[in-house]
């Protein structure tokens, strides 16, 4: 009997900071840390990737990877009241031919349009992204580029973050799961479908089964076809689907400074 080949690991930077844009010095050394041999994909979590290209010690340990799979953030709302300290969507977007050619597949990226939210700041600034046009929009920009999946999900108001949002005077608006969940199948799924776009959530609402980390989606795009892990991640929350990974991150402040944030955002004393 030949020998198991025991399976390479899949690093997640990171759910709980964005590593890239923030810490890149730290991200390169978590990586260095792991045999690069060993490691089957890293999959990465920003709201902005420009530091792939702009940090040189980052970008030579990110091409020596045989695979880089991109989680990128864009709610539409960067720059706001609400995330203060995030690029604007036209910041953003206009970086994912150059961002696909160093991954070398549209494929290997997948835009979150998360979290969905409706609040208002002060009592009279309406933000919202639970908004068909400003989806639309969105959608407009990528649809062309081959990038296979959107993933979104609605806010989870966790105790700390109803305290922070109360303190710098947000008022969430309630809507039901129900109408969370009409919109996302009536009016998102519809538009991505036209697209040849897959629309899937993450955790709340509860409607796919497909993880943002994906072990299954992983090994086909890799290189070699290697295996990765496709057993649940038992780090994450009971309706998380994502398989199992390694994430690399330490709870940081995030300078981005989203309020609705489980992290750990800095607040406007801060800024």
């Amino acid at each position: 009997m030949p020998k198991s080949v025991n399976q390479k690991i899949v690093l997640s930077a990171s759910r709980r900071v964005d590593l890239l844009t923030f810490y890149p010095d730290f991200f390169c050394q978590k990586i260095n840390e792991f045999d690069l041999k060993n490691i089957h994909t890293l999959v990465i979590w920003t709201k902005n990737p420009a530091n792939i290209f702009n940090h040189k010690e980052l970008y030579k340990t990110l091409h020596q990877l045989d695979q880089v799979f991109i989680l990128l953030t864009v709610t539409g709302l960067g720059g706001t009241f609400l995330e203060p300290k995030a690029p604007k969507t036209e910041e953003v977007l206009p970086q994912l031919p150059r961002l696909i050619d160093f991954v070398k597949s549209p494929l290997r990226i997948a835009l979150r349009y998360d979290p969905l939210i409706d609040i208002y700041y002060q009592d009279k600034i309406h933000l919202n992204n639970i908004d068909i046009n400003l989806f639309q929009n969105i959608l407009n920009q990528i649809a062309f580029l081959g990038i296979p999946r959107i993933i979104t999900s609605h806010v989870t108001l966790y105790p700390k973050v109803i305290k922070r949002l109360r303190k710098y005077n947000f008022q969430m608006v309630s809507h039901t799961l129900n109408e969370i969940k009409d919109f996302i199948q009536n009016r998102m799924i519809p538009l991505c479908e036209k697209s040849s776009i897959k629309l899937s959530t993450c955790v709340f609402p509860d409607l796919t089964t497909l993880g943002c980390i994906d072990g299954f989606t992983l090994t086909q795009f890799h290189p070699q076809k290697h295996p990765c892990s496709i057993t649940k991640d038992p780090s994450q929350r009971p309706t998380c689907h994502c398989t199992k990974s390694v994430d690399i991150g330490q709870w940081f402040s995030c300078y981005h400074g989203c309020f609705y944030c489980y992290g750990n955002p800095e607040t406007p004393e801060s800024f």
